[in-house]
């Protein structure tokens, strides 16, 4: 069994979304998760009809592409193929015919507006149980009806979503607001996984490591084995 620490959210594939812009920085930006502790890797392309909208065979081409220059470089690790999916009305109109899961799982890794009501987030989540899918919802921090009553995530952890949050907020790099709200629901265990959100070298760099320290340090060692390492590998480790 694969005992790694695990990056679940990114933007390390190289020019299909707003993250690396080649290969030389995707290599980069990997060796940095590999010099921090991870070894394992979902990449998570954008996908956003009209902004990023690189068709799965594409991603999957880049993916093989990145493999092959990478898997002799760093052997001990393993890269799976995901997807930061965007909400968005053609997809609420056709559930079943979404096609960027989580490494071929029934996770989905969904992305709402930043100022979307909370009654919009928890109907989009009980449709897409409905039809058999198991939501993530990434970086909760950024949306505000879930910032302004932490007990709004609880209601859609027992509706049976995911919560993930970015090591940056955890770090106060995205400002004290974000920061103070990642406490908060790290203090109540509300979350299931940290992850970079990583898109660069420079401004949105991986910080897993630094992260991985503070909540050791704020949150005990087995809530930090939980969020980096025990629960990812509950959903991707047979893939």
């Amino acid at each position: 069994m694969n005992n790694g620490y695990w990056d679940i959210h990114n933007h390390i594939l190289p020019g299909v979304d707003d993250g690396s812009g080649c290969m030389e920085e995707t290599v980069q930006l990997i060796r940095a998760e590999y010099e921090q502790g991870i070894e394992n890797i979902v990449f998570t392309p954008h996908y956003r009809p009209g902004m990023f909208q690189v068709s799965p065979q594409e991603r999957e081409e880049v993916f093989r592409q990145v493999c092959e220059n990478v898997q002799r470089r760093f052997p001990e690790m393993h890269f799976y193929l995901g997807c930061e999916y965007f909400v968005h009305n053609y997809m609420m109109a056709n559930l079943r015919d979404v096609r960027c899961r989580m490494a071929g799982t029934e996770y989905l890794l969904m992305e709402f507006p930043t100022n979307c009501h909370f009654s919009y987030i928890h109907n989009v989540i009980s449709r897409l149980l409905k039809v058999g899918y198991k939501p993530i919802i990434a970086h909760i921090e950024r949306y505000v009806c879930l910032s302004l009553d932490a007990n709004r995530v609880n209601m859609l952890k027992d509706l049976g979503a995911l919560i993930q949050i970015n090591a940056g907020s955890v770090l106060g790099k995205s400002g004290i607001t974000k920061k103070r709200f990642c406490n908060e629901v790290l203090k109540e265990e509300l979350v299931d996984f940290i992850a970079s959100d990583a898109h660069n070298m420079d401004r949105r760099p991986v910080q897993m490591a630094e992260c991985m320290k503070k909540v050791e340090k704020k949150f005990g060692s087995l809530y930090m084995e939980r969020l980096f390492r025990k629960n990812p590998a509950k959903i991707f480790e047979k893939t």
